[in-house]
């Protein structure tokens, strides 16, 4: 679902080599607003130096606070942890500062905070930073995941008790439209042999409904399988959604309705032509209106579906929710979902773009991809028990998706700290929700459990 083509990830790296080495990033005026910068009167003590050294910021007076705004003179460091007062144990931890790091926490109280870097690309020094105790943010925030349809029928056990936590839910897997806009269910294996996903689809709905009752189910409905028609992604939808587009609203209102579904979700990866996005938007809009008043619909879009030609503010009011797919953003590092590319600057630009922040979702990932881009994705909870909390990056060999073998190399995870910064970011900058791509590569422990961390971030903001 979630591979970006070469080119945008090149276009991705270039930007990122800018913004690593010249950008400064501001804190939203939805957290500046409303909340006392607590290190405004404070000063360092120190705010410089190479790998082993440590910036020391006074606060001028005891403070508590549970959210730092780091930010970085370049981007050097690769690695630090913060400290309160004297102690010896970090409270934080993680990897890059660079134009901008939102260290989201448990409440501290201290007079001074040491901020120890383990590693850098060279002498590092830092701004002047801003300090928050950040509360009652988290109204109605949603904790959205994609789930597989025979993942989701067959919950049980700690993963079970994890997803009690998700307040909405888009099957996948399920169900395919083909150039006549007529509905095909998909084939997974089970035992040994096929089974169509119509089969586990209402044991998915009744089995989410017995977890999180109040939770909403939206089921994924997907133009890009090859049915033999000679026709490319964008050709299969145009036929579908433009020449056959009643056809298609027809069966998806009846498909909603025999499921009992909350609605229905596009993830359309990606429309090239002004006529591509053309079709899609009247379709959505269309789809909408007739959709019976209460259910959903939804999208997964990226940063770059949004704008002039493509889906604008105006266009994207047809959707109820838009899932932000800010992964696979790879930066000059290689990393695919670093803090600074794909949460603060993808906020920046949803904010800059004026759109309904309540309706947006931010994406995270809870897997992995290699530095060098090859086509693997890891699992978080193949290495969950591995990563320290405050780590990301984890060397491991892979196999890629066509089954070529590859040595030890850096892939690069969100790991708990961080999902717990972007949580609290999204949050605290005014969107509606954090989006969980995919649930089904979680890890069942709690103590590790990347969605049970979304829980907590949001619980500390109540």
């Amino acid at each position: 679902m979630k591979r970006i083509l070469p080119i945008i990830m090149l276009i991705c790296v270039v930007a990122s080599v800018f913004a690593l080495s010249a950008c400064t990033g501001k804190t939203p005026k939805a957290i500046t607003k409303a909340f006392e910068d607590l290190a405004e009167d404070g000063k360092f003590l120190s705010d410089s130096g190479n790998a082993g050294a440590s910036a020391v910021f006074d606060f001028g007076k005891t403070v508590t606070f549970n959210t730092l705004v780091l930010k970085e003179k370049g981007a050097n460091i690769t690695s630090f942890r913060i400290y309160a007062d004297g102690s010896d144990v970090a409270f934080y931890g993680n990897d890059y500062i660079e134009g901008l790091r939102y260290c989201a926490f448990e409440t501290v109280t201290a007079r001074s905070v040491r901020i120890e870097v383990l590693s850098s690309d060279g002498e590092w020094k830092l701004r002047k930073p801003e300090a928050y105790m950040v509360s009652g943010t988290a109204d109605d925030f949603r904790i959205m995941a994609y789930i597989s349809v025979d993942e989701a029928a067959a919950l049980e056990g700690d993963k079970a008790e994890v997803a009690k936590k998700v307040t909405d839910f888009n099957l996948f897997n399920v169900i395919y439209f083909n150039k006549e806009g007529d509905l095909v269910f998909n084939e997974l294996e089970k035992d040994g042999g096929k089974v169509s996903a119509e089969v586990l689809l209402k044991d998915a709905v009744a089995k989410i409904k017995s977890l999180a009752p109040s939770a909403t189910v939206v089921v994924m409905v997907l133009g890009n399988k090859d049915f033999g028609d000679g026709l490319t992604v964008p050709g299969r939808h145009n036929s579908a959604m433009g020449t056959n587009a009643e056809n298609l609203k027809a069966n998806l209102l009846a498909f909603v309705e025999e499921y009992a579904l909350d609605g229905v979700s596009f993830d359309y990866e990606y429309p090239e032509t002004l006529k591509d996005y053309t079709v899609y938007k009247r379709f959505v809009k269309e789809l909408k209106a007739a959709l019976p008043e209460g259910k959903l619909l939804t999208a997964a879009l990226s940063i770059w579906n949004i704008g002039v030609g493509k889906l604008t503010k105006r266009d994207l009011e047809a959707f109820d929710r838009i899932e932000i797919m800010s992964y696979d953003m790879f930066d000059e590092r290689g990393d695919h979902a670093a803090f600074y590319t794909s949460a603060y600057e993808v906020a920046d630009k949803l904010i800059n773009k004026g759109l309904d922040l309540k309706k947006i979702n931010l994406g995270v990932p809870y897997y992995s991809r290699p530095v060098n881009a090859d086509p693997y994705w890891g699992n978080y909870y193949d290495v969950a028990d591995k990563l320290s909390p405050f780590e990301n990056s984890y060397v491991e060999a892979y196999t890629d998706i066509n089954g070529v073998s590859h040595p030890e190399l850096r892939n690069y995870y969100n790991g708990r700290q961080m999902i717990y910064d972007k949580t609290a970011y999204a949050m605290d900058a005014g969107l509606g929700g954090i989006m969980i791509w995919h649930f089904g590569a979680d890890s069942s422990d709690p103590e590790l459990s990347l969605t049970n961390t979304i829980a907590k971030a949001i619980a500390a903001r109540s």
